[in-house]
């Protein structure tokens, strides 16, 4: 019996001791592994000039390569990582005298309209105080077909002195909120 309790101590001080090794090495310095993407809103578009050249009053000229009707003449990408809304601005034609960018065309006063793929139509002003929308929900990759249609002034003021006129449309990008 006493060889038995001296194999059955010793057998309990090695394990005990090996328990005691084994605990530290088990735990030490364990690792989280982190991956991140960080959310970016990006555009590109495929034509950023419009040379109409010159225009009579009340003429309309479309954004194509040769002003006539195209409806998906320019392309919109997101390029960014997150789905997008997209809106559309444009500015008063700067010259002699300065041209208005307005809903109707007066007097020296001229409007643009984008096409609106769900009315099928040039129905979304480009105003020059605000945005509207030009296509919500664009997927990261995804493009969207757009094109714009010009209206020269009913009429030119007496201080037209014919010379060209500049303005800008800007596309503003924002991230896409159910």
């Amino acid at each position: 019996m006493k060889k038995f309790r001296r194999i059955a101590l010793s057998l309990v001080t090695a394990v005990s001791l090996l328990a005691i090794l084994v605990v530290p090495v088990a735990a030490a310095n364990p690792t989280v592994s982190i991956t991140v993407t960080a959310e970016v809103v990006s555009i590109t578009n495929t034509q950023s000039t419009w040379g109409i050249g010159t225009v009579a009053a009340s003429a309309v000229v479309y954004f194509s390569t040769d002003g006539t009707e195209d409806i998906d003449w320019s392309q919109i990408e997101n390029t960014g990582t997150v789905a997008v809304d997209v809106e559309i601005q444009g500015t008063d034609l700067a010259g002699t005298p300065t041209w208005t960018l307005a809903t109707s065309t007066d007097e020296d006063q001229y409007s643009l309209y984008a096409y609106n793929v769900t009315a099928v139509d040039y129905t979304t002003e480009v105003k020059s105080v605000g945005y509207n929308d030009i296509c919500a929900d664009l997927a990261t990759s995804g493009t969207y077909d757009w094109s714009m249609k010009f209206t020269a002034p009913s009429s030119f003021g007496g201080t037209e002195d014919g010379t060209e006129k500049s303005g800008t449309v800007t596309l503003v990008a924002s991230k896409y909120v159910a």
